[in-house]
């Protein structure tokens, strides 16, 4: 069923694409502007308070364009498939190949349960935008551009947590799929396998969290990346579609989260260089360049609709902060309260962490400066031959540099202590910068090399273009070996991604997935959670977890019970019901002290006599 249904899904997707295509859109930009135009359709309408009905509104608007589509090939006969390359393959195997394993994953990740797996189960089974009446949803402020693309996708295919990873991957691989649009002959094969190499080495760079989840770490690097894309494919043609295609995925990337807005104007700032640069080379400059500049604020002023509406939205919806809210206020109030040696402990220890070449994050960033240069000097001195390598290495290191210095403020002036003294999410927000830089200037390299070769006119390219046969022998060898090592840095991930799930099969998640299916209705009933790690309960990822299973904004997680026996039985008191996913013995001990009841694993309801083990099925019924 869930294939039919996937099926289905995708032919309303395909719908879309060709609808772009066919009024001149980009074929590389298509499946990602498909994604981004129904996303942004829903949430408008979500907005409006008609999130369900728009959901299948635009739907069965794709599979009505899908249809038109197919009858103008029937009438046209036109059957062919044209500029099907070797990545289209790649991508369409690997694609398949991590959708499967990503249906069999689980949800482990603190933050899915703390915000993105429940903001969308949310919004899934309540129907509408989170509102001040709930607690479930605590993150108000965190804009929900992700979150409805997957409500759409699992409203459609069925919600299931592995449907969930499948949605999120989608729009990372249309994001990457951009990427090829970038080059100047896609069928340079040797280009094409070098960029899947690249991108399969985005596993390493996004190993603190993988595909597995639904954070959007990497989710934005490649969305930054697909709006530089969207400017650069666009540029000195199809002027109109470089406008609507760059607004719409800074729309979607400002609504993704809102941190985004650096890469916002990156790609802004690029846009706006595009365009000027465009004009100042024509022949009446001065008409293009009052062209240019109304092109420019007519693409901001686009570009951030989603956003203010979504700023309204909070402001009236809310009265209270959320966490990481955006409020000038609060980060005053935050600055004034923390002392001078609070704060330079924080740089202190962020700086220690920069600097430690044992990280990732500079080891890449050295990786890529190196790499950079060294093609810089072999196409310069070598080769004889124009290059930009070594303008995108001061560039991206001057991007670099600046998105770092926003992220210590960030732990300075928005995060609370408890968080920013130990760099929570350090690796993984670092990691974001390092895959953005590492993929725009890959293209740019890539481009460097393709100019420098046999023949850099595309046009006159065929299969004797090179400079001798040995030439030609090499390039086929290494385009076979880049190839090979790109397939297995991908199935390396796929192996690690299942390595993963099979050590987490105890974990507390999995555990309260298998206790209890998931409760499809928004409740507030009173919940204990008992877990023996103290760990996941002081950092709350036990209330979280029981939150997103239980679907209840009143859960509650508790490993400590050095009480005696009044105590606890007033502890127990307060809730309706207490679920027990692990053993634990001094709860067990307790409870047959204090209720003479043999209290194990399971799900306990409270009432004047204690507690009474029911089953998964009765307790489902009781709170739906």
């Amino acid at each position: 069923m869930i294939i039919l249904k996937l099926l289905l899904f995708g032919l309303s997707l395909i719908g879309y694409r060709q609808a772009i295509t066919r009024l001149g859109g980009n074929r590389y930009l298509a499946w990602l502007l498909a994604i981004v135009i129904q996303s942004l359709m829903i949430y408008f309408a979500a907005l409006a308070g008609y999130l369900t009905i728009s959901i299948w509104l635009v739907f069965w608007l794709g599979l009505c364009l899908c249809a038109a589509s197919i009858a103008d090939k029937i009438f046209n006969r036109n059957f062919y498939f044209n500029n099907i390359h070797v990545f289209d393959i790649w991508f369409i195997i690997f694609g398949t190949l991590f959708a499967f394993t990503l249906y069999h994953s689980s949800l482990i990740h603190y933050d899915n349960f703390s915000h993105w797996a429940t903001m969308v189960k949310y919004l899934h089974f309540v129907g509408e935008l989170p509102t001040a009446g709930q607690n479930l949803v605590t993150f108000t402020d965190y804009p929900p551009a992700t979150a409805i693309f997957l409500t759409y996708f699992t409203t459609i295919v069925g919600y299931h947590e592995g449907v969930l990873l499948i949605g999120q991957f989608l729009i990372i691989w249309t994001g990457l799929y951009t990427l090829f649009g970038m080059l100047r002959d896609q069928k340079r094969i040797l280009m094409t396998v070098t960029l899947l190499l690249v991108i399969s080495f985005i596993n390493i760079l996004n190993i603190s969290i993988r595909f597995n989840n639904l954070l959007v770490d990497c989710v934005l690097a490649v969305l930054g990346v697909a709006g530089i894309a969207a400017v650069y494919i666009n540029k000195n043609h199809h002027a109109g579609w470089q406008i609507i295609s760059t607004s719409l995925i800074v729309n979607f990337l400002l609504l993704t989260k809102s941190s985004a807005i650096y890469f916002a104007i990156l790609i802004l700032i690029y846009f706006g260089m595009s365009v000027l640069s465009e004009a100042f080379h024509s022949q009446n400059k001065l008409k293009m360049f009052m062209f240019a500049v109304l092109k420019i604020v007519v693409t901001i002023a686009i570009s951030f609709t989603g956003w203010l509406f979504w700023r309204w939205h909070v402001a009236e919806t809310f009265s209270k902060l959320s966490k990481h809210a955006l409020n000038v206020q609060a980060y005053q109030r935050q600055v004034d309260q923390e002392s001078t040696h609070t704060k330079d402990l924080i740089i202190h220890k962020f700086l220690a962490h920069l600097f430690n070449i044992d990280t990732l994050f500079l080891q890449s960033f050295l990786l890529i400066n190196l790499v950079l240069l060294a093609s810089w000097l072999i196409i310069r001195f070598l080769l004889h031959k124009t290059s930009y390598s070594l303008r995108i290495l001061l560039v991206s290191d001057l991007i670099t540099i600046m998105y770092i210095v926003g992220l210590l403020g960030m732990y300075l002036v928005s995060m609370p202590y408890s968080e920013a003294i130990t760099l929570a999410g350090i690796d993984r927000y670092l990691s974001t910068i390092v895959i953005f830089i590492m993929l725009i200037a890959s293209v740019v390299m890539l481009n460097d090399y393709d100019r420098s070769s046999f023949e850099p006119n595309i046009k006159l390219r065929n299969r004797t273009s090179f400079a001798s046969l040995r030439t030609k022998q090499i390039y086929q060898e290494s385009t076979f070996i880049i190839f090979l090592l790109g397939t297995v840095l991908m199935l390396s991930e796929i192996n690690g991604i299942n390595y993963l799930d099979k050590i987490n099969e105890h974990a507390l998640p999995k555990t309260m997935q298998q206790m209890i299916p998931d409760v499809t209705h928004f409740n507030h009933e009173k919940v204990l959670v008992i877990d023996p790690v103290k760990s996941e309960v002081d950092n709350a990822y036990t209330k979280y977890v029981g939150r997103y299973y239980l679907f209840s904004d009143r859960v509650d997680g508790r490993e400590a019970f050095d009480v005696s026996t009044q105590e606890f039985k007033y502890i127990i008191k307060g809730y309706h019901y207490v679920v027990i996913p692990s053993y634990h013995q001094t709860f067990t001990k307790l409870a047959h002290k204090a209720y003479h009841s043999k209290v194990k694993t399971g799900i306990y309801k409270v009432d004047n006599d204690g507690l009474h083990a029911i089953s998964a099925k009765k307790y489902m019924s009781e709170v739906n």
